[in-house]
């Protein structure tokens, strides 16, 4: 096999490009633009480590003493789950039951008034 250099008449298009790319001397000012670019682009670029997210949810927290985690699901968590998940602007409601208490979480689509 011989290594012979390929002829001007055999380059396709991207040959021809980075024939061109390769022999000129403003490829490297170009890479140096990119370079400043970018660095520029990351220091101007605001960034916040502890972005303050709030989500609209409340809490409904039921105290039935004596009762336990069965009958306070049944007797509070589902339907208390039922009666929010029926409210407008309502976008997911869950609980769960231990013994003497329920809570029930309720999240609220964004931007709805609590």
């Amino acid at each position: 096999m011989t290594d012979a250099p390929v002829s001007k008449g055999n380059l396709n298009i991207a040959g021809k490009i980075a024939r061109g790319f390769l022999r000129s001397k403003i490829t490297a000012m170009l890479m140096l633009a990119v370079l400043l670019a970018g660095s520029a682009a990351l220091l101007v670029t605001p960034r916040e480590y502890n972005p303050q997210i709030v989500v609209p949810a409340a809490n409904i927290i039921v105290a039935k003493p004596g009762a336990s985690a069965e009958e306070v699901e049944n007797m509070i968590v589902k339907p208390l789950e039922a009666i929010m998940n029926a409210q407008a602007g309502v976008k997911h409601t869950y609980g769960y039951a231990v013994n003497d208490v329920g809570v029930v979480t309720v999240q609220f689509s964004v931007g709805e008034n609590q």
